[in-house]
């Protein structure tokens, strides 16, 4: 570690030890983190105005003119730049990432002013297995704050493996108890990834039942919807009824109309929503991308069972895996699904296994369906951007032959979104009161083009292009919708805002210099444009350099003061 970056992490250590308040030397107050003159965009959607804010231990004390005279341990003016709370990241699988050492400090979040991230979505996290998580992360800490769900998948998995029925009475009980274990812990509510298994085995019945206990606490209800490609309203009705008969406000984890069969389907989207807001608050978030997750082409096939390229492809599902041994993993791959494809028996079985797959293999051509797929990557330019379906009609091939060439020809280098969106439709959608900012992604594993560019871009370009250049929205609007929206969702009163107490979780960046890197060809590049991002007081981010610190804290869900539906 070179000198300065030595001098910054003495220094954020300094800070977590810090005082709770500002002392008096003399007449001249004191304070551990002073930023003079900076545009205050506050977080609750106000005008933006100019003042000096002062932070002591993890809280903020001074929102105006400081004294000429005050010092602090650190001291920025950041006149010409833009001062926000720190953003929240409604909907984030880095917990995934953030065990292992380089990216327990949230790099990623950390370089586009994310200061807090909500984990256990798509129904993911169990809460006894939560519970040891937050362990871990309290022993060997972690860059930004989170929160999380109790999640439907994980709790069903580990009272009734991947049965593909629905649960006995005996079995629901059993799954309600992991749903108090979890809120009693404090998790934000229930979540659910019914797109999923073993999820999509779940009657709507079931999920209601596990939502009501969640409501009990005054929780929430996150739902990636069940089948968002083929029944796309009726999906998300699904998901807004079961909020309403439980009890709770129903919120949709990135919105879309995703799937060329959905384009021209916002106004049916709004229409429910409008609806639905007679009985209570319902919400969503969106990440702001023409595209949903991304596969390698070879990645969306299903391999012959007891094939090379099936035992291959089941290796590659190891998140343990580092960079060096995935693509090792990735060329062997590659020739093996060549040989699968080369032998008209191996290629009908792969064929057969990929349209109909058996019950407990995921495939995602049933699960969104050819027409879903666009190319975002491809070594021949031509490609980029059309529709699988357009490609196969104009070479007079079946869907899967076109991807089967695409695979043939290019290997690991043709990337296809899994979900194609309408860019209109998403705008309209991001500018929509109830809608608010996610990233839905993870960091690691996204070397070599793997990955989807939103973990690493999706604050910074909501605030790049949506707000700088092209004006979807305004500044004020865009920093509540990534903040104090979020906050209030939550029901964290002194986090999302700038105002004297509140928690200093504070973002500051050149507007101008924002930029996010990330892109399909080169998911791994991270955002531009943040000056200094603060955890709890604690410079994560200071002079645009990453400091390593580990200021990060679990934040238990303290409960609903919003009307809910009954």
């Amino acid at each position: 570690m070179h000198a300065r970056s030595l001098f910054q992490a003495a220094l954020a250590c300094l800070l977590v030890a810090s005082p709770a308040g500002p002392a008096a030397t003399g007449t001249a107050p004191t304070y551990d983190v002073l930023l003079r003159g900076g545009l205050i965009v506050d977080g609750t959607g106000a005008p933006p105005f100019r003042a000096d804010i002062a932070v002591a231990g993890d809280r903020i004390v001074l929102v105006g003119q400081a004294p000429p005279d005050a010092v602090a341990r650190l001291e920025r003016n950041v006149t010409g730049l833009i001062v926000t709370p720190g953003f929240i990241d409604l909907h984030s699988h880095a917990d995934e990432d953030v065990e292992f050492p380089d990216y327990r400090a949230t790099p990623a979040m950390v370089r586009q002013g994310v200061t807090l991230a909500v984990f256990g979505v798509d129904g993911e996290s169990e809460p006894l297995a939560a519970r040891e998580f937050r362990r871990r992360l309290g022993k060997d800490g972690i860059g930004v704050n989170h929160m999380t769900y109790a999640g439907h998948n994980g709790i069903r998995h580990a009272v009734m493996g991947d049965a593909p029925r629905p649960a006995t009475q005996q079995e629901l009980d059993q799954m309600r108890e992991r749903v108090r274990v979890g809120m009693s812990d404090g998790a934000i509510g229930l979540s659910t990834g019914l797109m999923y298994l073993p999820g999509r085995h779940a009657t709507t019945d079931e999920v209601v039942a596990l939502a009501k206990v969640a409501a009990d606490y005054g929780g929430r209800y996150d739902t990636h919807d069940r089948d968002p490609a083929h029944d796309m309203l009726g999906s998300l009705a699904e998901g807004l009824a079961i909020g309403r008969s439980a009890g709770l406000e129903a919120h949709i984890a990135h919105l879309k109309a995703v799937g060329r069969r959905n384009f021209g389907q916002v106004p049916g989207i709004l229409d429910l929503f409008a609806v639905a807001q007679k009985s209570g608050p319902v919400s969503a978030d969106i990440y702001p991308y023409d595209g949903a997750a991304a596969r390698i082409a070879m990645e969306i096939l299903v391999p012959p069972a007891g094939s090379a390229a099936a035992a291959t492809a089941a290796l590659l599902e190891n998140p343990r895996l580092d960079e060096h041994e995935r693509r090792e993993l990735l060329r062997s791959l590659e020739s093996q699904w060549r040989e699968v494809l080369a032998s008209p028996g191996l290629r009908a079985a792969a064929q057969k296994a990929t349209e109909h797959p058996a019950a407990d293999v995921y495939s995602w051509v049933t699960a969104v369906g050819y027409e879903s797929f666009r190319v975002v990557s491809s070594a021949r330019p031509g490609l980029v951007g059309q529709m699988l379906v357009d490609i196969a009609a104009e070479r007079g091939v079946t869907p899967f032959d076109a991807l089967a060439e695409l695979v043939q020809v290019e290997g690991a280098r043709a990337k296809l979104t899994l979900g194609a969106v309408d860019e209109a439709e998403m705008r309209q959608l991001l500018r929509q009161p109830w809608m608010m900012v996610a990233s839905d992604g993870r960091e690691r594993g996204v070397e070599g083009g793997r990955g989807h560019p939103r973990f690493r871009g999706s604050f910074a370009r909501v605030l790049a292009r949506y707000v700088r250049d092209e004006r979807v929205l305004t500044l004020p609007e865009a920093v509540h919708k990534m903040s104090g929206q979020s906050a209030a969702y939550l029901n964290l009163v002194d986090r999302g805002v700038i105002r004297p107490g509140a928690m200093a979780d504070l973002a500051v960046f050149d507007l101008a210099a924002v930029h996010d890197r990330s892109t399909w060809d080169q998911p791994e590049l991270y955002a531009e444009g943040f000056q200094h991002v603060l955890v709890n007081g604690t410079p994560a981010l200071l002079d645009g350099t990453l400091t390593g610190a580990l200021a990060g804290r679990f934040v238990p869900y303290a409960g609903s003061t919003r009307e809910t539906p009954r």
